[in-house]
């Protein structure tokens, strides 16, 4: 499994907001600039998690994005639920004459249920305890 760039930059704004949680909101300028994300690309991904209920955006000249719960509620496997949709690593359809007795898509469905429960049990605050966050 893969991560794509735009779920990559996700995690990395959220721990920027998970950061400065206490501060009120960021601007999406100070998390693109602090984070070298294009801060084009970062308003369609914040745009997302905000869709998705984990952020939420206040307007106006102290505007910015903040955090919809603490840090040690917000889990990893959230965002990337969000901006990646299913980890399942197997593409099955459902007119697949092996579907019944398939030994490999057993496989590739536990491979999805460790990396699901791996991700929701890695939450921000531990994040920024460890410095996780690094390339």
């Amino acid at each position: 499994m893969k991560v794509s760039q735009r779920t990559e930059y996700g995690i990395r704004a959220m721990i920027s907001l998970a950061r400065h949680y206490d501060d009120g909101p960021s601007s999406i300028k100070e998390i693109a600039t602090g984070e070298g994300i294009p801060g084009a690309f970062l308003e369609q991904i914040m745009a997302e998690l905000r869709r998705g209920g984990i952020v939420e955006s206040q307007r106006g000249v102290n505007g910015g994005y903040m955090l919809s719960k603490s840090p040690n509620e917000t889990s990893v496997g959230t965002v990337v639920e969000i901006l990646e949709g299913s980890l399942s690593p197997a593409r099955c359809e459902s007119d697949c004459s092996k579907m019944p007795d398939c030994s490999t898509r057993t496989v590739l469905k536990k491979i999805e249920e460790s990396i699901t429960k791996t991700l929701d049990n890695i939450y921000l605050d531990e994040l920024l305890k460890v410095g996780v966050h690094e390339e």
